[in-house]
């Protein structure tokens, strides 16, 4: 809590000091930190660190934004239960709107972790000048930590708003802070210029970390596994591959059995920083804090998944109740894709004596499927209840007493109000389980949830080498992607398993007809990673938005999804070209 009062304190006065005059340039302006006096310590330094990292837990970035109003739309992870909001569905279907706040506070957010981290860089250059000896070790890894996070914000700005061509637009790539006016007008640089800044900061970061033992902080195997990745967007793959067999075989990273990787997203703390983890943003629910709101204020969380909430099941009135906003589900498609394809519920209800219940024919195969999880050829890929939450099977609490997960809808369980546009031989509505509160209403922890947010596992490390070694090695690269799946089937992964993909083309869980069908490593990412914002990523770099529409279809009860180049990059705030007069700033096309 004391650090989180310094972060709101740096971030207050930085704000209040850069939005109303200039005078905070001026050294001897006593509103400000002046250089002659800050930092001083390695305190000092460290409070400058923890507001980088406090950044994460912005509202327009993974406080709130990042997933349900950008990444999820843009990936189809959600479909939207709320369709009140043409802007929003645009942002699913393909029109994403000039303006929308819901795309565009991100670039502020974003933009203000790059701030704080330039910042940090220039105050440790400063420090290192009258520091003793003796913290050389500590300084080079707080500087390391700078760097990462540096890399780490600019990797995020670039997956919304810049374009994915290498010699398209990137974003702005600011190293330094600003002095004046005329210095904060920046052009962007090109897509493949920004992934080169982020490998300069990141090949920094991975020397400078080496005696980092935190593992709540960025580590040197952070910044190389950070590295690997945007080597590879970089289309290095050459470079990529030292520092993943690097990654591979001296990180010490091994990967958790299937039964942790089923619990490691939903706030568990046992299951987090754990043995695959690279880098996480570390969130902790804080219902206590004084005036807590987190759907307004600073906090230690994210309520991104206030959104997303499951529905459950009122015993007494027999209704579907939402747990928060519960504005969106799992769009439909992906359970195909998990290979589920049981029938919808809806269609499996029988009335008993005036009662209605699920047909028991129906429940017994349910729970088969369930019981025998990977076993059953024809049953779905195990981490669909990894990512995702069975109606009338799963269940949540609330207040204390546990509930039925419902169908992510109003109204009695067994029934499907005609307005909504959806139909009952076809809907299922299953709410999202990753990254989900499961242990009662958001409203119980004033919207804040402890859920941490992975950016780099070792299923990731994986599937990229088996990517950049496939043509030169296919044999070791199915390896790797057997790997992946061996695990989350509950097998030893480093042990062949009956259920090996044969090949680089074998059938995967995806239906035929879409384009992972025969595919295993593009299916592995999209499975292992699915409701971790990383899919867009690949889309993008990829260029596979075209055949991701095919597969999805529609949004919103039957709205077309209209796939468009331009939508691979975000429009950037107008507020942007009100500030930034640099000729070489310019809107992305389309909008």
């Amino acid at each position: 809590m004391k650090k989180l009062i310094y972060i709101l304190f740096f971030a207050i006065l930085s704000g209040s000091q850069m939005g109303c005059r200039d005078s905070f340039l001026e050294l001897n302006d006593n509103g400000s930190i002046s250089p002659a006096d800050f930092p001083k310590s390695l305190t000092d330094l460290d409070l400058m660190l923890v507001s980088i990292y406090g950044v994460q837990h912005e509202w327009g970035f993974l406080g709130h934004f990042w997933h349900g109003y950008a990444m999820y739309c843009l990936d189809h992870t959600i479909d939207l239960q709320w369709r009140g909001s043409e802007s929003w569905i645009g942002i699913c279907s393909g029109m994403a709107q000039l303006g929308d706040n819901k795309v565009q506070q991100q670039w502020r957010d974003v933009q203000k972790g790059i701030y704080f981290a330039n910042s940090t860089i220039e105050a440790i250059a400063t420090y290192r000048t009258q520091a003793p000896a003796s913290e050389k070790d500590a300084i080079d890894t707080k500087e390391g930590e700078a760097y990462f996070m540096r890399a780490y914000y600019l990797w995020h700005l670039q997956s919304l708003y810049g374009q994915p061509e290498l010699d398209g637009m990137g974003v702005p790539v600011i190293q330094k802070v600003p002095t004046d006016l005329a210095t904060m007008s920046v052009p962007r640089a090109t897509t493949r210029e920004t992934y080169q800044a982020m490998i300069e900061d990141l090949k920094k970061a991975s020397v400078l970390l080496e005696t980092q033992t935190d593992k709540h902080r960025a580590t040197k195997w952070s910044a190389k596994a950070a590295l690997a990745r945007a080597y590879l967007f970089a289309e290095k793959p050459d470079s990529a591959k030292v520092v993943l067999e690097d990654c591979i075989n001296n990180s010490g990273k091994t990967l958790v059995p299937f039964e942790s990787y089923k619990q490691m997203f939903n706030g568990d703390t046992q299951y987090e920083y754990n043995s695959e983890s690279f880098y996480e943003t570390g969130n902790k629910a804080s219902p206590d804090a004084p005036n807590a709101n987190g759907s307004r204020v600073q906090n230690t969380g994210s309520t991104v998944s206030l959104l997303y909430t499951p529905f459950y099941i009122d015993p007494l009135s027999e209704e579907r109740k939402a747990m928060g906003y519960s504005n969106q589900y799992m769009h439909d498609q992906n359970l195909k894709r998990f290979g589920y394809n049981d029938a919808p519920p809806l269609t499996e209800m029988e009335e008993v004596n005036g009662t209605w219940r699920l047909k028991p024919a129906y429940v017994q195969q349910q729970m088969e499927r369930r019981e025998m999880l990977g076993q059953q050829e024809d049953g779905p890929d195990p981490r669909l209840f990894v990512c995702a939450l069975q109606p009338f099977f799963d269940s949540v609490m609330v207040a204390g007493k546990y509930y039925k997960v419902a169908q992510a809808e109003f109204g009695k369980w067994y029934t499907l109000d005609p307005a909504t546009g959806l139909d009952k031989n076809e809907f299922y509505g299953w709410p999202l389980r990753k990254n989900q509160y499961l242990q009662g209403t958001l409203a119980e922890t004033k919207n804040v949830a402890g859920a941490n947010f992975y950016f780099i596992r070792l299923p990731d490390i994986y599937l990229m080498y088996a990517e950049v070694i496939q043509n030169s090695n296919p044999t070791l690269a199915l390896e790797y992607i057997n790997k992946v799946k061996r695990r989350a089937y509950g097998f030893n992964p480093d042990v062949p398993s009956e259920v090996d993909y044969k090949s680089l083309s074998d059938k995967t869980k995806a239906p035929v007809g879409d384009h992972l069908a025969n595919n295993p490593l593009l299916y592995e990412r999209w499975a292992e990673f699915f409701g971790e914002t990383r899919w867009w990523d690949d889309v993008r770099r990829l260029k596979i938005g075209a055949q991701e529409a095919a597969f999805y279809k529609t949004v919103a009860a039957g709205r077309s999804i209209v796939w468009r180049d331009e939508h691979y990059a975000m429009p950037i705030s107008p507020l942007e070209f009100e500030t930034n007069s640099n000729p070489g700033m310019i809107q992305n096309p389309g909008y």
